[in-house]
């Protein structure tokens, strides 16, 4: 119900055919026949034969008294007919607006989609209501944006009018009197926890042009509200399945970056090495890998595919593809950076992704090295003697553009001598301060650990990597190579 409270009906409101019922029934109580109708401005309410009450006027051949009571009874069940049947219509419709809302809650739990979910909600409310036209907003990043219309969905958008903004800004639904030139129209908002209304419906015209009364007003802000429920619960729905996306998609790239990274350390003579990958909770494109080279020397690869997810993990596995590959070939890593720069940077820059990379070539004797850097992290090489010095000669990021070049520089080893070949991850790290782990402070864990394993020494970076970082997650992967020279490698080898 409304909660409207009826008005007692009026003469001239009652029916021809509860006014004929009425005379039928007190002509059986009173055994007379009589004459029924309503008062005029011209009636004579002392003519013979004739009494009066309550705007109704009977005649009959009774005696004065009997006459007033049958003119009185007759008016008051008059009235109560009258009641009765304005009650039954407002039943009526109370049944049909209940209806709709029973049978919009059944519908709109079997459709999916926001968008759906509004057509549904404009169609049943402009067909109950004798809408001639309407339209349902919502609001998306911000704006308001139109959803669905009627009868016309494919009509030009306008710009939100004022009965719009008058009801998301307030909260409240805006009724508009049908006026000559005016047609009658109500926009109601579609609720939100938040207090800014999540959309707006609006129905424009009605037939034979009424207006919309504040008890339609009522049902649909329930109705929209029904509707608003059903929307966020969609919203919260697809953000769920695109959490559980990308939960797949980050356990897909961690099964294929853990492929692509090599599964122990290779031995070799003279050498030392030891290398590490952590993961950070979105997956990136860091790779480091061994290659064993022509002639016997042995290749260090490190990589930082740009992107994280199932993307990175991909590129990256084209990235290790295509510098395995070449190592197989050449032996000079300017070349070989070169060589992989051409066979990536048709795809990788049309996926708008590019790669930084370092390629270190360890000579058969472990006493001589070669570098060459693209784009990558410097690598640190700790002389025995205390010096420390950045490997940082080399050309761009590959898979950016053709035709690049790439220089290299070679150095000596000595036993004692130490390489550190790193990612981004390890000197970007975060402090709850926004500090970064840096180069100075890598190079202090270095030398806190003089003279330990290689193992030892990337140990006691991440552990200080990890105090540095506290509680907070990682931002990026963290790789980290160490590579000790030790010993004469030919004796080793004999050894």
């Amino acid at each position: 119900m409304s909660g409207v409270v009826q008005a007692r009906p009026r003469a001239g409101d009652v029916a021809e055919s509860a006014r004929l019922e009425t005379r039928a029934r007190l002509e059986r109580v009173l055994g007379a026949r009589i004459r029924l109708g309503t008062c005029s401005p011209d009636s004579d309410p002392s003519e013979p034969g004739w009494a009066t009450a309550e705007g109704w006027r009977i005649g009959a051949d009774l005696s004065g008294d009997q006459l007033q009571a049958a003119a009185e009874l007759a008016a008051r069940v008059l009235a109560a007919d009258g009641e009765i049947r304005s009650l039954c219509a407002e039943v009526l419709e109370r049944y049909e607006e209940a209806a709709l809302v029973h049978r919009l809650s059944e519908m709109l739990a079997s459709v999916l989609g926001e968008d759906a979910i509004a057509e549904l909600l404009l169609a049943d409310a402009s067909q109950v209501l004798g809408a001639s036209a309407g339209e349902v907003w919502l609001r998306r990043g911000g704006e308001l944006c139109r959803v669905a219309a009627f009868p016309d969905p494919t009509a030009p958008s306008s710009e939100p009018g004022p009965d719009l903004v008058a009801a998301a800004s307030g909260g409240q639904a805006v009724l508009r009197e049908a006026k000559e030139g005016t047609e009658a129209a109500i926009t109601v908002p579609l609720p939100s926890p938040d207090g800014e209304p999540l959309g707006l419906l609006v129905l424009r015209g009605r037939a034979g042009g009424r207006s919309y009364r504040t008890g339609e007003s009522k049902l649909l802000t329930t109705v929209a509200s029904l509707a608003s429920s059903f929307i966020r619960n969609d919203r919260l729905a697809s953000k769920a399945r695109q959490a559980d996306a990308r939960k797949r998609e980050d356990e897909i790239a961690r099964q294929v970056h853990r492929g692509l990274l090599p599964r122990e350390d290779p031995r070799v003579p003279g050498l030392e090495i030891s290398g590490g990958f952590r993961a950070a909770e979105n997956v990136g494109g860091d790779y480091y890998g061994y290659v064993s080279m022509p002639d016997g020397s042995l290749g260090l690869a490190m990589a930082d595919v740009s992107g994280h997810g199932v993307g990175a993990a991909l590129y990256m596995a084209a990235a290790k593809g295509a510098i395995q590959s070449e190592a197989r070939r050449v032996l000079a890593p300017s070349e070989l950076l070169r060589r992989t720069n051409e066979l990536l940077v048709t795809d990788f820059s049309e996926g708008d992704v590019f790669a930084t990379a370092v390629f270190l070539r360890f000579h058969a004797d472990a006493r001589r090295l070669d570098a060459c850097n693209g784009g990558h992290n410097p690598p640190l090489l700790f002389r025995a003697g205390g010096e420390v010095e950045r490997l940082a000669r080399g050309g761009p990021a590959l898979g950016v553009l053709r035709g690049m070049t790439y220089m290299e520089e070679s150095f000596t080893l000595a036993p004692g001598d130490l390489l550190v070949v790193y990612t981004d991850g390890v000197v970007e790290a975060r402090n709850e301060r926004r500090e970064l782990f840096g180069i100075e402070r890598v190079i202090e864990a270095v030398r806190g650990c003089a003279g330990g394993s290689a193992l030892g020494v990337r140990e006691r970076i991440l552990g200080s990597l990890a105090e540095h970082t506290g509680a907070l997650p990682p931002g990026d992967d963290v790789t980290l190579v160490v590579v000790r020279v030790t010993g004469d490698a030919a004796a080793e080898g004999a050894r």
